[in-house]
């Protein structure tokens, strides 16, 4: 077994907080001496506990060059948890030796720092941790990798922390932090403030091998607060303009009636005007939203804009000594460095220019603590080559492991620097439970700029409803205009519903994979309005992909039919079956001469008449026609009598020889039995439509989810027989 390390009563430090006390302090009085004459020396060091920042923040806000000081005393908590419930490691609430001489150096490094720098923000060093204990900042970074493949990328690794952790802003905001809770812990607690959600980011990103470091710095208030209610949703849906309604003139009873006079006034001008105005109201649109940009990027935080302490996350894309990179000169090392932030509160990108930071002050990862030395620079302008001593002061002096040693490697290895140690952070651990169901409360809602982003966890609405996106036309959210919401797990393969709540339009998408192959449903929250359905037409046997339902008429559209039917328009009575008319459209047949191939067939059931189009010749601007008049029905088992009256057809070829009585006759059965077959299809047609309604709403009314096979956690049988052969080993084993 391995054996813990007890660091309560084994490790005994020599360290004496006092014993460089005088060095110290001559050195700072020659330090002094050399800027300020020799009288005024003895009393700044007597004053030094009593300077102000009174160029950085107000009179009214107490502040001094204590904050952030590290307890040299090291004091330990092993009393309140060493035997406490909440079972933290020994490294939680005491310090190894090493630790020890960290904290001395960094508390001296903080002196120092707040003797030369009197203007500037105190440090973020060793805040206290859970077990009110001072840890260095850089030992609390735990680099972790997962399995899971959304935590191997920056995008899902943000995303995670933004959605696992509830983003806490400090109780006193203006202050310097007074707590940094370990990564471990906090994916416990799933709370936490902006330094904390950082250490767990970075922590992550580190572990995934993306090079990334945590930047202490100031942020304006919205970016402190999460609030982003003043800002445009990441996606482009607020340029979504409703389609003009188009009145459709009725037709006309009599098709030979005279059509109204044409009006022979000009509408140049007005369409003009009207052309004019849409492109001056677009124009005053953008720039209200351009002018509404620059307010929102330009207006300061408040007065205490630059003491609202934030921490985020920076991924360094390419540096000096990344090993993928091959740098000749200083210039070039310059040019090669790009940076980009993530602000951890909302899993968000930002580029290395952007307006919602303001100060950086220091940043630090796992090896190392970098101060910021480039003053009065704005974000944009701020060169990251951390290795560059002038733009950048190193806490630490231990030297990084270079791919190119030098040749003495031996000489630099026998030389003793400080460096960090492994961190005290216990193993940072996701469950399987708590990374599917993502949201603390499984669910989270982000207010944007008349937007309403809703998501849900897997399985937490009995829809299954995971994500709801709603469009509002005022800034209290109170007139929806578009809800967008997205299913999954669902037997019925629902995808997502859209609803236009001003047209009171619903539109609903599904996945491959149901039996009737449907592919969107367009509907109206009218019943009585029409409905249009359209099909996955590869997997149906009619090759059906568009359908059209409306009081007295449906259309259907087919693609790659075999009878190269790609049209098909089923007329009847309002209420009821009783056809009227049916119209169909064909493609061309190339096999065959176009006179014989039919374009167009209408069948006219109620007057008994049958309409043939036949397809155009090349070059040809008439096409033939051909009208069947239905012959009575036989008695049964006679044959159907024909006369050469009930057939009349006109040649668009003149040249082209009469058909024969035979091949009209043929022709004329064909037809009725054409019209037999379409009379069929639409019965079957109907059955299906009324089928998929009733289906419809019963899936919307009963909705039932699917889960995966190997789904632990939801399929009871997989999982009890695997608990039975984990007994069974267990007990073979003993």
């Amino acid at each position: 077994m391995q054996k813990h390390r007890n660091y309560s009563t084994k490790a005994r430090i020599r360290l004496d907080p006092h014993n460089h006390y005088e060095a110290i302090r001559d050195i700072e009085r020659r330090h002094m001496e050399d800027n300020a004459e020799e009288g005024e020396v003895e009393e700044q060091l007597e004053n030094e506990d009593n300077l102000e920042l009174e160029d950085v923040v107000p009179s009214d806000i107490p502040d001094g060059p204590d904050i952030g000081r590290i307890d040299i005393s090291f004091p330990e908590t092993i009393d309140d948890f060493k035997d406490s419930e909440l079972c933290y490691p020994p490294s939680y609430y005491t310090l190894s030796p090493k630790e020890r001489l960290l904290l001395l150096y960094a508390e001296n490094f903080r002196h120092q720092f707040a003797l030369n720098n009197h203007k500037s923000r105190p440090l973020v060093l060793a805040p206290p941790n859970e077990c009110n204990v001072q840890k260095f900042v850089c030992t609390t970074i735990r680099p972790t990798s997962f399995l899971n493949i959304d935590l191997r990328s920056i995008e899902g690794i943000a995303s995670f922390v933004a959605d696992f952790i509830i983003y806490e802003p400090f109780d006193d905001t203006i202050h310097f932090p007074n707590r940094l809770i370990s990564p471990a812990t906090i994916l416990k607690r799933r709370r936490g403030n902006s330094f904390e959600m950082s250490t767990l980011l970075c922590s992550m990103l580190i572990g995934a091998g993306i090079d990334a470091v945590v930047v202490s710095g100031v942020a304006r208030t919205e970016v402190v607060d999460n609030d982003q209610r003043a800002i445009l949703y990441p996606s482009n849906i607020y340029n979504f303009e409703e389609e003009p309604e188009t009145d459709v003139e009725p037709a006309a009873k009599n098709r030979f009636s005279l059509g109204a006079m044409p009006d022979l006034q000009s509408q140049l001008e007005n369409n003009i005007a009207k052309i004019v105005k849409k492109k001056e109201d677009q124009k005053q649109r953008k720039e209200a939203l351009k002018r509404e940009q620059e307010e929102l990027e330009q207006r300061d935080a408040d007065r205490y804009r630059f003491r609202r302490p934030h921490a985020w996350v920076a991924v360094i894309k390419s540096s000096s000594f990344d090993k993928n990179s091959e740098i000749d000169g200083d210039d070039n090392a310059l040019e090669a460095i790009s940076v980009d932030f993530i602000e951890t509160s909302n899993g968000f990108y930002r580029s290395s220019s952007c307006m919602e930071y303001t100060i950086v002050d220091s940043v630090w990862n796992h090896r190392q603590y970098y101060v910021n030395k480039q003053k009065y620079v704005r974000i944009g302008e701020i060169r990251w080559d951390l290795q560059n001593t002038k733009d950048w002061e190193r806490l630490l002096p231990g030297e990084q492991v270079m791919e190119n040693m030098p040749e003495n490697l031996d000489d630099v290895m026998q030389e003793k620097h400080l460096n960090t140690i492994p961190s005290w952070v216990s193993k940072l651990l996701i469950g399987e439970k708590e990374y599917e169901e993502k949201f603390p409360h499984l669910e989270k809602t982000v207010l944007y700029k008349k937007v309403k982003h809703q998501r849900f966890s897997p399985y937490f609405n009995r829809d299954g409803k995971v994500t709801q996106l709603t469009l509002f036309d005022d800034d209290d959210y109170t007139k929806p205009l578009v809800d967008w919401i997205y299913f999954e797990n669902r037997t019925d393969m629902l995808l997502q519903i859209k609803k236009n709540h001003r047209k009171a339009e619903v539109e609903e998408i599904f996945g491959n994979g149901r039996k009737d192959n449907l592919k969107c449903i367009r509907s109206n929250v009218d019943p009585s309005k029409l409905k249009e359905l359209f099909f996955f037409s590869t997997v149906r046997r009619d090759s059906m992909e568009y359908l059209k339902v409306e009081n007295d008429r449906i259309i259907v559209k087919s693609k790659d039919r075999r009878d190269l039917c790609f049209y098909q328009e089923f007329e009847f009575k309002p209420g009821g079956e009783h056809l009227k008319k049916i119209i169909q459209k064909f493609s061309r047949n190339n096999s065959i001469p176009a006179s014989k191939d039919i374009a167009e067939r209408t069948f006219l059931i109620t007057q008994q008449k049958i309409l043939l189009k036949f397809q155009y010749a090349p070059g040809a601007l008439i096409a033939s026609t051909c009208e069947i008049t239905k012959p009575p029905k036989p008695d049964y088992g006679l044959e159907i009598i024909y006369d050469q009256s009930m057939v009349k057809t006109f040649k668009a070829n003149n040249d082209e020889p009469d058909p024969l009585q035979l091949e009209m006759y043929r022709l004329m059965m064909d037809q009725l039995n054409s019209e037999e077959i379409a009379k069929r299809y639409f019965k079957k047609l109907t059955e299906e439509i009324n089928l998929i309604f009733d289906n419809r709403k019963n899936e919307m009314e009963n909705p039932v989810l699917s889960f995966r096979l190997f789904d632990s956690m939801r399929n009871g049988a997989a999982r009890s027989q695997r608990l039975k052969q984990e007994e069974a080993s267990v007990s073979c084993k003993s």
